[in-house]
């Protein structure tokens, strides 16, 4: 099944309006039409709140589409674990505090203590 109708069988099943379902997931009722008619889909942290809210996994809500299958993009290098260094070198924070260090040091020379 279509995620789409599947929302909408899920919804119904429950016996909610489209805007009681859109008030559960913080979205539009326009939102919740669009993805039951299948003009747009949900955000993957909403076909968390859908699976949740109706008790069935991710996989059986999103297995029927294979539109949205194609979609879902998976990284094939996902980001590892940042450690503090390296946060503070690519944010730029190291290079500030060597900089900060020399021109201390450069004061302090020129200057005396």
């Amino acid at each position: 099944m279509k995620l789409g109708p599947q929302i909408k069988a899920e919804r119904e099943k429950q016996q909610l309006t489209q805007e009681e379902l859109a008030q559960r997931l913080n979205v539009s009722r326009q939102a919740v039409s669009k993805w039951e008619l299948g003009t747009a889909y949900p955000d993957i942290e909403r076909l968390i709140q859908i699976s949740e809210l109706f008790s069935i996994s991710l996989d059986a809500l999103i297995k029927g589409d294979d539109t949205l299958k194609q979609r879902i993009v998976i990284a094939e290098h996902p980001q590892t674990a940042t450690n503090f260094w390296d946060f503070m070198w690519h944010t730029g924070w190291m290079i500030a505090i060597i900089a900060i260090f020399f021109t201390y040091k450069t004061v302090v020379a020129v200057w005396g203590h």
